[in-house]
């Protein structure tokens, strides 16, 4: 409760951390870990261009995750 008494810098980052569209999401994943971030900010020609959230990169990853591993079954079937 005593949060919303609190002024807002006390509750962000002051040095905002981002990546550009061209970054991967291996990257994003060590800026989030490295910044305790949840969100990302995605930043193009000095504009924001999106908002990268954990969930986001999360999801990526374990499709990525569960694609490897269909990979790998398809190939030990073939063989």
């Amino acid at each position: 409760a005593g949060a919303f008494d609190a002024p807002i810098s006390e509750h962000m980052t002051a040095a905002v951390t981002t990546c550009s569209r061209s970054s991967t999401v291996e990257d994003v994943m060590q800026l989030m870990t490295n910044g305790r971030f949840r969100h990302v900010p995605v930043v193009e020609d000095g504009s924001l261009a999106g908002l990268v959230s954990i969930g986001d990169v999360v999801k990526r990853r374990i499709a990525a995750v569960e694609a490897e591993h269909q990979a790998m079954r398809d190939y030990i079937t073939m063989a």
